[in-house]
């Protein structure tokens, strides 16, 4: 080994958290949950919400963004959800990642921040925002789910895989079902929207326009047509 190739894995060291690969489910043909474990999660402060970074294998600095669906400190264990969106490296690397693999990831840090429990939540998002719904599963709020979806019916039977009760929609209804839905939802409540960066928009346009807005809104594109680097 090279001493460029020892100063970089020093760097990997000092900056990134290393955990084994101990299971690999394929949920389905888009989603891959994986259980990883570290003596040195143990001592990682997490939240529901929280993000890591994985940096992809491979001779590049690649780095893609997951929320974990739970942490367990006292084991060292966690969860990702990994959504295989497009036919990038981040997509080849959920297809082929094996038990007994190593990863190494920065985190976790914050992104959202968790709802309380009993808090009232109306989440809308899209396939890469299912991890984080599921993370919230673990607070002990009350939320209500809209996803869209090119292909309604398999992301349902995804959501029904992963136990989580959702409503999800056609894209170009979105805005229709959640104008009926959020009346529904007792306030006050909180409005949780992300995934594809055009959706959030259309969604802060829309409440706009709303007889009774939410008190409050949150909004994070975690996608964009054309674009790579959102988390």
């Amino acid at each position: 080994m090279g001493i460029a190739s020892r100063i970089k894995d020093m760097a990997e060291a000092a900056l990134l958290t290393e955990a084994s690969v101990t299971a690999v489910d394929h949920i389905s043909a888009d989603f891959v949950r994986l259980k990883l474990h570290s003596p040195a999660l143990r001592t990682a402060r997490w939240t529901a919400g929280t993000k890591v970074q994985l940096r992809l294998p491979g001779d590049g600095w690649t780095m893609r963004t997951y929320t974990p669906l739970n942490w367990d400190a006292a084991e060292g264990r966690t969860e990702l959800l990994a959504y295989r969106h497009g036919h990038g490296p981040a997509s080849t690397w959920c297809g082929e990642v094996a038990v007994g693999d190593g990863i190494r990831f920065m985190g976790p840090r914050r992104s959202i921040d968790a709802p309380a429990a009993g808090e009232r939540i109306l989440f809308v998002g899209d396939a890469s925002s299912v991890a984080l719904a599921c993370a919230f599963t673990t607070t002990g709020a009350e939320v209500t789910h809209l996803f869209e979806a090119a292909a309604p019916a398999l992301l349902a039977e995804a959501l029904q895989t992963l136990s989580l009760p959702a409503e999800v929609c056609a894209t170009d209804t979105l805005l229709d079902r959640l104008r009926a839905l959020a009346p529904t939802v007792p306030v006050p409540y909180r409005l949780i929207v992300t995934g594809n960066a055009a959706t959030v928009h259309a969604v802060r346009r829309d409440i706009r326009d709303w007889p009774a807005p939410p008190p409050k809104i949150v909004g994070k594109a975690y996608w964009a047509a054309g674009r790579t680097g959102l988390d």
